[in-house]
């Protein structure tokens, strides 16, 4: 599944989540960043997606009502890390019927434009 079909998922309305998996200095960073996330041509994954989103969210119909939060996280050594704020560590993954699946007391943020995002 590519990063196009999971922005199309969240713009009908579904969660999307990208997930880098591999050995420390296997490319992650760079695959989801790139090395410079504000050049159109070297940018990695994430800000692509978040540049698609927003495209997606401007060409949506007038009658729809888009409400976008993020959280970033690390999973290392089976511990995961909350990115937004370091000092939630360890933090537990939880089910509920309501919500699905998802990190308990994981900082999210509410968002209006790329930039925000990044």
């Amino acid at each position: 599944m590519s990063a196009c079909t999971i922005v199309e998922g969240v713009l009908d309305g579904y969660n999307g989540t990208i997930f880098a998996y591999g050995q420390t200095g296997s490319g992650k960073t760079f695959t989801m960043e790139g090395p410079d996330i504000y050049d159109n041509e070297t940018r990695g994954i994430i800000p692509r997606m978040m540049g698609g989103l927003f495209e997606g969210l401007i060409n949506a119909s007038e009658t729809c009502e888009f409400s976008l939060k993020v959280c970033y996280l690390e999973i290392y050594l089976e511990r995961i890390q909350d990115l937004l704020n370091p000092g939630k560590q360890n933090l537990v993954i939880k089910e509920d019927r309501t919500k699905g699946i998802f990190i308990k007391d994981a900082t999210e943020v509410f968002v209006g434009s790329p930039e925000e995002m990044l």
